[in-house]
């Protein structure tokens, strides 16, 4: 009787174990292509595009020293190939955002990053700079290492 109560207490122990390690059906269901049961909204399932303003300012407060906005010369969604126009000949920009309904790109960049890159972009699309100033000659009137008081 003895065994028999090791036995089934051995049993129960070892299906509580493995319950309690088996798989999370939520996370296992999480990446597979059934509908999810959830209710989804129509916000959710689509990109929620910023208005070039609101980008603009945020590029602003990320402190990037170049800012464009890109429009097509026609007034249209960006396809596709302009995209890869864009991403092909400003492959150093630190961001590059679509707004206004895919109408427009922001792109924001550090000091050097884009060269000459913006006359290719000009050739293309209408352009909006909204750099940080820059001095005429590329120098300052104060040096770097200057001791502000």
């Amino acid at each position: 009787m003895r065994f028999d109560f090791i036995f089934v207490s051995f049993l129960l122990a070892g299906s509580l174990f493995t319950m309690a390690c088996g798989p999370n059906e939520e996370i296992l269901k999480s990446n597979s292509n059934q509908p999810s049961t959830e209710p989804t909204s129509a916000a959710n399932s689509q990109p929620a595009y910023d208005t070039v303003e609101n980008e603009v300012e945020n590029m602003r407060t990320a402190d990037f020293d170049f800012i464009f906005v890109l429009r097509r010369k026609d007034g249209g969604i960006m396809q596709p190939d302009d995209k890869a126009f864009v991403r092909a000949n400003a492959a150093n920009a630190n961001r590059r955002s679509l707004v206004e309904d895919g109408k427009a790109i922001v792109i924001g960049a550090n000091a050097g990053t884009l060269g000459d890159v913006t006359k290719k972009l000009a050739e293309r699309f209408e352009v909006q700079d909204f750099s940080k100033p820059r001095p005429e000659n590329g120098n300052s009137n104060t040096p770097a290492n200057a001791n502000i008081h």
